[in-house]
């Protein structure tokens, strides 16, 4: 797992939305701002029409078929060119992780091409329609509605569009996870880990933990499970020689950490899950 892929897993864990307002809008010739900054992202498909969207500098003009993408807290100014309204679906939204914008830990692309435009339209339909309600289960599957478009969003982001911002990834955090991935035969401590990133210990964690959204100890605990999954349904390997490879001074104390990591030991997991 690449590490763009890894923060997005463990940020995701912790995903807090919030729907501010959905809808269908026509746009009128006066349709405009300058320079605005929403408390919310916004995501919005055009239907028709031509128009310019600046954030914070960079120019993108969404045409039809195509979904665009505002983050929160962005400097915004838009406009249309005048004789070709846009008319589009958008919602404006709340998402964070660990109480950060998740916009603020990656760059996306502002502006993608939707792979099935009617496919995008029938999530904004459902989602108007579902916002309407003001029951328990509304309010659920509201949040699920803003889930599945944003989800729809990254599917239609090109390869490796995606990338961890500067303040999302550090390179010595980035050198303190490659050291342990690779390490993760020998005692592998947070300690060394924050000095491989040139961080004292507990600063270190803190700052691991914003990154990432687990801890180093816990980092450590789920990159050892991981490896002894993929050695334990993947080949014929014997635990013993799994659990030493892991640092493990016996294969009793292998089989506690993996029990208590999924609830299974190493030779009940292999019967259930190995793959032939």
């Amino acid at each position: 797992m690449n590490q763009t892929s890894y923060i997005l897993q463990n940020q995701f864990c912790e995903l807090s939305v919030s729907l501010e307002r959905a809808n269908l809008l026509k746009c009128d010739k006066d349709w405009k701002g300058y320079n605005t900054v929403p408390p919310f992202s916004s995501i919005g498909l055009i239907l028709e029409g031509t128009g310019t969207i600046i954030v914070n500098g960079m120019e993108i003009n969404p045409v039809q078929g195509q979904l665009y993408l505002l983050p929160a807290k962005t400097t915004q100014t838009f406009f249309n060119d005048g004789s070709h309204p846009y008319v589009k679906y958008y919602c404006h939204f709340n998402v964070s992780s660990h109480q950060t914008e998740l916009f603020d830990l990656f760059h996306l692309p502002l502006c993608v091409d939707a792979k099935a435009p009617e496919t995008a339209a029938a999530l904004f339909e459902k989602m108007i329609q579902i916002s309407k309600g003001s029951d328990l289960t509304a309010f659920i599957r509201t949040k699920q509605c803003l889930l599945d478009l944003l989800s729809y969003y990254l599917e239609c982001c090109p390869d490796n569009s995606i990338s961890p911002s500067e303040n999302a990834f550090d390179s010595s955090i980035g050198k303190a996870i490659s050291y342990a991935e690779k390490n993760l035969h020998s005692s592998v401590s947070v300690h060394k880990m924050a000095e491989i990133a040139g961080y004292h210990p507990s600063h270190f964690a803190k700052v691991f933990q914003k990154r990432l959204g687990i801890t180093p100890a816990q980092f450590l605990i789920q990159k050892k499970a991981e490896y002894a999954i993929e050695q334990l349904t993947t080949t014929r390997r014997p635990i013993s020689d799994i659990a030493e490879s892991l640092g493990f001074s016996s294969q009793f104390y292998f089989s506690n950490f993996f029990k208590k990591q999924t609830g299974m030991t190493p030779s009940e997991y292999r019967h259930v899950y190995f793959r032939n």
